[in-house]
């Protein structure tokens, strides 16, 4: 239920109908409890294949004009923020509002796996990943839906409960990093080196962000699998072809770690040496300056790491 106030809407988050997105994640009936302490109206979508389908069942469940998704990998750590109310701008009420996660990985802030608050219509029209319309749309909604990043962190997110979790996490934003609006840097600025194209179109923001993925983390239980993940993600969609659109598809990604990741890399040794040889062409040919820490220097990173904030709408073409 939404209330109008000199010209806003706001919106009474107690009355938003919210949803719990779970597909495969180890650690996703402790993350619900949670939830339901704090949202006990809460439903749930599970098993679902796919982010467009699991998104639309959500808004198919709900029935209040917004609807706050979580999803499974998502631990909630602010108390006070659902029972509160969160004003939209009349122009903003058919924009998403993305609120900022922390990683308990890498010590990253940003809208990844972070709580959302939707339009409802947004949710049940929405054509993204494996049903999307458009190319710019299939590895994330965010490039072609109004999007709104919020800097208020309402969760952690645990995605390394599993060595398959931690690796797909880590492998999906590997490649994601590579493109900006939709568009890989390197047909973006095909004239350019490509280290120059990347930094050119992804920003230093999202550079750094890709940088820590590739470098921080080892400390964590399957932290390695996370980091030896987007690193093979990155340099197999900046350096390989790798159709990056891939990524989103669930099927996909579980047979490529069953039949190659698992045959090549399962062993900790060749998985090491593995990692060591994709940071060496990640730095090489693309210039990342990324670093091959030890747990204890992973730690360090983590407890100084500031992250850089986004602020303000992405637009959307």
């Amino acid at each position: 239920m939404a209330t109008t106030r000199t010209g806003d809407t706001v919106l009474d988050l107690s009355t938003c109908d919210a949803v719990f997105l779970s597909f495969d994640e180890p650690n996703a009936d402790t993350h619900f409890a949670r939830v339901l302490e704090l949202l006990p109206h809460a439903k749930r979508v599970h098993g679902v294949e796919g982010f467009d389908a699991a998104h639309r069942q959500a808004g198919e469940l709900a029935a209040s004009d917004h609807v706050i998704t979580i999803d499974a990998d998502n631990l909630l750590i602010d108390d006070l923020f659902f029972t509160g109310t969160f004003d939209v701008s009349p122009r903003d009420r058919g924009a998403v509002f993305s609120f900022s996660a922390r990683n308990v990985l890498n010590a990253l802030e940003y809208g990844n796996g972070g709580v959302k608050i939707w339009p409802r219509e947004a949710l049940v029209t929405l054509r993204s990943h494996e049903n999307a319309q458009r190319r710019e749309a299939a590895v994330d909604f965010c490039w072609t839906t109004p999007y709104f990043q919020v800097n208020r962190v309402l969760s952690e997110v645990h995605m390394t409960a599993s060595p398959f979790q931690a690796f797909r996490g880590g492998f999906r934003e590997g490649v994601k990093f590579n493109l900006a609006g939709g568009i890989l840097a390197y047909e973006a600025w095909p004239d350019l080196p490509k280290g120059e194209a990347l930094f050119q179109h992804i920003g230093a923001a999202n550079l750094e962000r890709l940088r820590i993925w590739c470098s921080v983390g080892v400390d964590a239980p399957n932290g390695d699998w996370a980091i030896f993940g987007a690193r093979l993600g990155c340099v197999m969609t900046a350096l390989e072809d790798f159709d990056h659109v891939r990524v989103a598809d669930y099927g996909w990604i579980e047979t490529f770690w069953r039949q190659d990741v698992l045959q090549n890399w399962n062993d900790a040794a060749a998985r090491r040496d593995k990692t060591l040889e994709l940071g060496a062409r990640l730095n090489d040919d693309l210039g990342l300056k990324i670093a091959d820490l030890d747990a204890a220097a992973s730690r360090f990173i983590k407890s100084t790491y500031r992250p850089q904030r986004a602020f303000g709408m992405t637009m959307t073409a």
